[in-house]
């Protein structure tokens, strides 16, 4: 217990370096003028998750049903390639344990599989890509995990857990094409 209260106090000291700002927003909105302490500029969500500068980069962080979906951008925000990317994802819970993740490719991002009824509060990710280490600190994400839940305009006909979205698609359990809530 000492322990994980100790590793928890030591991962938010480590990580305070990344004082960049965080923003959600909703998929492919435009950047709005707001910036948070430590940017430079504002962010757009090309996923509808957070997204944090990291160097040259950017990175964005999108939470799924037992998944952390975590995308490459580029200095505009666009995704990039993450070929050859290896990486892994510290998590804070909500019940103040501490586990780091492998990141694993799926497509055009990395996922990490989140352990069973498991609230993520905060997530620090660090990425090898194109030879450079990147990393970046995500805070608050269990507020941003009960937002996007209440603003899920679509769902599997089949009622799948985890199938809510923001945005059509199809559902990441059973694949069926995701329907508008009436």
């Amino acid at each position: 217990m000492k322990f994980s209260l100790i590793l928890a106090a030591a991962m938010v000291a480590t990580a305070s370096f990344a004082a960049q700002a965080q923003h959600s927003h909703k998929p492919g909105a435009a950047a709005h003028g707001h910036k948070a302490a430590g940017e430079t500029h504002a962010h757009k969500s090309p996923h509808g998750g957070v997204v944090r500068t990291a160097g040259a980069y950017h990175l964005e962080l999108v939470q799924q049903a037992g998944e952390v979906h975590v995308y490459l951008l580029d200095g505009k925000e666009a995704t990039m390639a993450t070929a050859g990317t290896t990486g892994s994802v510290m998590m804070l819970t909500t019940a103040g344990k501490t586990s780091t993740v492998a990141l694993t490719p799926a497509g055009d991002h990395l996922v990490a599989q989140v352990p069973a009824g498991t609230t993520v509060r905060t997530a620090i990710v660090s990425l090898k890509a194109s030879g450079k280490s990147l990393s970046a600190r995500f805070e608050k994400l269990d507020a941003a995990a009960k937002t996007s839940k209440a603003s899920a305009a679509y769902t599997c006909p089949m009622n799948c857990e985890g199938s809510a979205s923001d945005k059509p698609g199809s559902c990441p359990k059973c694949g069926m094409a995701l329907v508008k809530k009436s």
